[in-house]
C-alpha cells in the first residue's frame, strides 16, 4: 500500500477553489491527495474531474464514491476532449510517490527494479530499450536538455561503449554505472540521468505544453489555473507559457509570485522542498 502527502495542500486550495459550487479540473490524480481534499472544499452543486494518464491510479480512483467526482484515464495532451467548461485546473507535475516507491516501475536510482520509467505501462517504449539503441548523440543531446547534466557527453559516450559487452537492465545497473564515473556529493549522481530518460520516454515537456494550453481554453472568466513544479525544467516551461503570446491570446494572466512550500511542510514531507506554485487567472 503506498502513501502520499499532497504538496502545498492548503495553499493549493486557498487559490484553486474561488467558487465551491464550480466545476474543477484535477489533472494528476496519483493517490487522489489533492482530489479528497478539493472535494471537501465543494459544495452539493460542486463537480471534480479528475485524469491520470497511469492505469494504476484508475482504482485508487474507485475508491473515492462521490457523486461529485469523475475519473478519466487520459494524458495531458487530451484534455480538450472533456469538452467542460472549467473553474479551476490543477497540475502537480512530475512523478507520483506511487510511482517512485515502487521499484518495478523503474523510476528510482535508489530501489533496484527493471529500467522501465513509462507513466503509462501500455505505451511501448521503455527506459531499457531506449537506452540499449539510442545514438550517442541522442543520449547525450536527452541527458543536457532535459536533464541539465554538465556531464552529457562523457555519460553518453561510456553508455554506448558499455552496452556493446552489457546491456543495460535494471535500475541499479545504471544508477551504479553513472556513480562510478561522478564525484558529485551534493545529491546522488544519477538524480539528472534518471530524470532525463523519464522526462524523454514519457515526452513530458510536448505533454505538459499541451495540457497548460487546453486548460486554458476550457477555463471560464475568472477561472484559476495553478501548476505545481519539482525542478527548474518544469517550471521553466510553466513560467515561459504564463508569460507567452499564447498565454495573453487565451487571456491568461499570470497572478502574484511563485510560492513555496513552508519550512514545517519540508520538514515534514521532504519531497516538497523543490515544489514551486504558479498561478493565472483567465480574464475574458
Amino acid at each position: 500500500m503506498f502513501t502520499h502527502q499532497p504538496v502545498m495542500i492548503n495553499e493549493t486550495i486557498k487559490n484553486l477553489v474561488h467558487d465551491p459550487a464550480g466545476t474543477y479540473l484535477d489533472c494528476t490524480f496519483g493517490l487522489g491527495g489533492h482530489s479528497k481534499k478539493i472535494l471537501e472544499n465543494l459544495n452539493d452543486d460542486g463537480r471534480l474531474i479528475a485524469i491520470d494518464r497511469d492505469k494504476e491510479t484508475v482504482s485508487y480512483s474507485q475508491k473515492i464514491k462521490d457523486k461529485r467526482f469523475h475519473f478519466k484515464n487520459l494524458n495531458f495532451s487530451k484534455i480538450e476532449s472533456l469538452d467542460t467548461r472549467l473553474d479551476g485546473v490543477f497540475f502537480d507535475l512530475g512523478n507520483s510517490s506511487m510511482q517512485l516507491d515502487d521499484p518495478e516501475r523503474g523510476f528510482s536510482f535508489q530501489k533496484d527494479g527493471p529500467l522501465d520509467m513509462r507513466m503509462n505501462k501500455e505505451e511501448e517504449i521503455t527506459a531499457e530499450q531506449w537506452i540499449n539503441t539510442a545514438t550517442e548523440k541522442e543520449i547525450s543531446d536527452v541527458l543536457f536538455h532535459l536533464g541539465e547534466e554538465r556531464k552529457s557527453r562523457f555519460y553518453a559516450r561510456k553508455i554506448v561503449e558499455s552496452r556493446k559487452k552489457t546491456k543495460f537492465k535494471s535500475t541499479a545497473q545504471l544508477s551504479l554505472f553513472i556513480e562510478k564515473y561522478s564525484s558529485s556529493q551534493k545529491r546522488h549522481p544519477a538524480t539528472n540521468v534518471f530524470r532525463a530518460i523519464r522526462m524523454h520516454i514519457n515526452n513530458e515537456i510536448e505533454e505538459m505544453i499541451n495540457g497548460f494550453k487546453s486548460a486554458a481554453c476550457l477555463l471560464k472568466q475568472n477561472g484559476k489555473l495553478i501548476i505545481i513544479s519539482f525542478h527548474s525544467i518544469e517550471d521553466r516551461i510553466a513560467k515561459n507559457f504564463l508569460r507567452s503570446e499564447e498565454a495573453k491570446n487565451l487571456n491568461l494572466k499570470k497572478q502574484g509570485k511563485p510560492i513555496k512550500p513552508t519550512i514545517n511542510e519540508i520538514k515534514s514531507n521532504p519531497r516538497s522542498r523543490s515544489a514551486i506554485m504558479r498561478i493565472a487567472i483567465k480574464n475574458v
